[in-house]
């Protein structure tokens, strides 16, 4: 009898266990999908939509390429080391993004539907952060082509707006989806990654005519979805394209010596730079790349490193000189910031120094691509 009562308490345990269990049930936890990231991955995502993302990388989605999701309103880490293998050296990767409910529509995930595409970098021992952005999600769209032989970032009313969406090179009718139907004027700025050297390069146009306005659309059968290219004037040769970019920007290496101190690299104290890695303060001891404009003939720019909250606002100056250094575009600079000894509260204990390197060659670095 002890034993029968036993038993029976043993299955009232396992079914109470299961009833209540099924009421707290995570149901992502046993769907093959990592949602908890990794605490050493170097690929920050931040997902500013209202949909759980499931990531994917390269051009065709595929269960061996997933690397993993980013539940709707998280920011997570995600380790893309195992997918590339050139990790320790540094390169680019394009980022496929498929929302969960998409992903348990299709058996094959290559037939999803791809709500974005990002182009990420990587390199070992450094973080890069992406934004996935809610306006360029949803039920309404058009389609792109990109004619040129580099990846082509499209940007919102400007060269300088908010990333739209990434198109590899030679892309043909990718999708862009929107929220709205509300028109948008999109700026090409191929953007591509050298190599040979680790950097990150952008070609921005050169005109405001080089801007083409969209229409997104509701992506019901019966509507029209307009297509756009890119160049928009079907005649031109990928050589005229290339001659009708500019390097717009000086290309910025800030290496901060300071310890334990964070800082922002300020444009004149006027407005804070944000880096290639997508981060918009600089911490002890790293080393972030970011873009700064000129003109074409070169200007003095009044850069400032800022820390303790502002406090100490450090000028970036050439080796002896008193006057902001001229910055030219597509040229290569280095800035180092360091602290001198001293009341670490006296402004004169601190320094930041730059150096001109090489210009970038536009013809080789497109030709060895």
């Amino acid at each position: 009898m002890k034993t029968k009562k036993s038993l029976l308490a043993l299955l009232l345990l396992a079914a109470t266990s299961m009833f209540f269990g099924c009421g707290h049930h995570d149901p992502y936890t046993f769907d093959g999908i990592n949602w908890n990231g990794s605490n050493s991955g170097t690929l920050e995502l931040i997902n500013g939509s209202n949909k759980d993302i499931i990531l994917f990388v390269g051009q065709v989605p595929s269960q061996s390429s997933m690397l993993g999701g980013v539940r709707a309103g998280a920011t997570i880490k995600h380790d893309i080391s195992k997918h590339v293998s050139d990790f320790a050296v540094g390169g680019y990767a394009v980022l496929r993004g498929v929302t969960k409910e998409e992903y348990n529509k299709s058996h094959d995930p290559a037939n999803a539907k791809i709500e974005f595409t990002a182009m990420v970098t990587y390199r070992g021992g450094a973080i890069y952060r992406y934004n996935i952005d809610l306006n360029y999600m949803g039920d309404n769209g058009f389609r792109v082509t990109n004619k040129g032989r580099i990846g082509m970032e499209l940007r919102k009313n400007s060269p300088d707006g908010e990333k739209v969406a990434y198109l590899p090179a030679l892309q043909v009718n990718q999708m862009v989806y929107t929220q709205t139907t509300e028109a948008i004027t999109l700026f090409p700025v191929y953007v591509f990654f050298q190599k040979s050297t680790g950097e990150v390069s952008t070609l921005r146009s050169s005109s405001m005519f080089d801007g083409v306005m969209a229409a997104p659309r509701p992506l019901g059968p019966k509507q029209s979805i307009q297509d756009i290219y890119f160049p928009n004037d079907e005649t031109l040769t990928w050589e005229y394209i290339v001659g009708t970019l500019k390097q717009s920007s000086a290309y910025i290496t800030v290496v901060n010596n300071i310890v334990n101190q964070a800082g922002y690299v300020t444009n004149a104290l006027s407005r804070r730079l944000i880096s290639q890695s997508g981060f918009d303060a600089i911490g002890s001891g790293e080393r972030l790349v970011y873009e700064v404009e000129s003109t074409d003939e070169g200007a003095g720019i009044g850069l400032i490193v800022n820390f303790y909250n502002g406090n100490i606002p450090i000028p970036v100056l050439k080796e002896g000189e008193t006057t902001s250094p001229i910055i030219k575009n597509g040229y290569n600079y280095t800035v180092t910031v360091d602290y001198l000894g001293g009341g670490i509260t006296d402004k004169a204990n601190y320094k930041a120094t730059i150096v001109e390197g090489s210009k970038r060659d536009v013809s080789k670095d497109i030709e060895s691509l």
